[in-house]
């Protein structure tokens, strides 16, 4: 089924949480009110387990690479962070188009490298290496890389749904899919909160940029996509501390982590035109919330 109209992809309906079942979160009872040009976004406070704010909730949205931190939460279920993984012929299920962080099967790096590779410069390579070698782990090692990837992606969907997702159908490691690719603003909630208790993934969604040397003694230099964590950025805020950008053709998306008032928030937008659509949208609310310029 094609929700695309005029080169623009149309969301269904989505499948949201019911009062009182897992996952389910409740909206604040003073709602925030934004002006937004990003169609699909919301605010979660997470020390107060509230949705502040929400634009579009009932219809589903495309995740893009925001998909990766599912995918670094199923993996370090079966994998160890000091692990070393050798790429393989799962490299070959990478889409041309992909965002890449340089790795191939000359390489040889430990499962934490791949997370850090998947946050910094968003790369799908990481992502289909991380998820073969997960997939293989829970085969017992009987699979190529390539068929592993399958299988880790039924694991994931066991995993989601033990931490409450019901709208979410993930086809893909690295997010890089449409249509059949899609999640819900709860569920992105419920994945970013999981995000938020993995240290692993907290040290580098805020890394703007690092030196690696792989464990076959490659090296990279890796920057972090996400430009409200860069200091030489300006979108640039300081209290921003994660979590990962994505971008498909007329869908730029963000999920944010944001410390202030002595907890944090999650920040989503999905959806937006363009990528200065979306940071200037990201930057609206996390002034608002760090400035003192709305009642939380």
């Amino acid at each position: 089924m094609s929700f695309e109209r005029s080169g623009i992809l149309l969301s269904p309906k989505a499948v949201l949480h019911t009062p009182g079942a897992l996952g389910y979160i409740p909206t604040a009872d003073h709602p925030l009110d934004f002006e937004l040009e990003t169609p699909f976004a919301f605010v979660y406070d997470g020390g107060r387990d509230r949705i502040l704010y929400q634009k579009g909730g009932d219809q589903v949205i495309y995740p893009a690479s925001t998909t990766k931190l599912l995918t670094i939460l199923t993996a370090l279920k079966v994998l160890s962070p000091h692990e070393i993984i050798h790429p393989g012929n799962e490299l070959s299920l990478m889409d041309e188009d992909s965002s890449v962080a340089g790795v191939d099967e000359r390489h040889a790096l430990t499962v934490e490298m791949l997370v850090e590779a998947m946050l910094l410069p968003s790369g799908n390579d990481a992502a289909y290496v991380l998820a073969a070698a997960a997939g293989e782990r829970i085969s017992e090692g009987v699979v190529s890389g390539r068929d592993a990837v399958p299988l880790f992606l039924a694991f994931m969907h066991e995993y989601g749904r033990s931490i409450g997702l019901v709208g979410t159908h993930f086809v893909c490691p690295d997010g890089l899919a449409f249509e059949d690719h899609y999640t819900t603003q709860e569920d992105m909630i419920l994945i970013g909160k999981a995000a938020m208790q993995c240290p692993l993934i907290r040290r580098y969604a805020s890394t703007a940029r690092d030196s690696v040397t792989y464990a076959s003694g490659h090296t990279a230099t890796w920057v972090n996509t996400n430009p409200l964590l860069r200091p030489d950025s300006p979108w640039y805020r300081p209290a921003v501390t994660g979590l990962k950008t994505g971008y498909l053709r007329h869908n730029s998306c963000i999920l944010l982590s944001v410390e202030a008032n002595g907890t944090y928030y999650l920040v989503g937008l999905f959806g937006a035109e363009d990528s200065d659509t979306r940071c200037a949208d990201a930057v609206k609310i996390v002034d608002a919330l760090t400035g003192g310029e709305v009642a939380l």
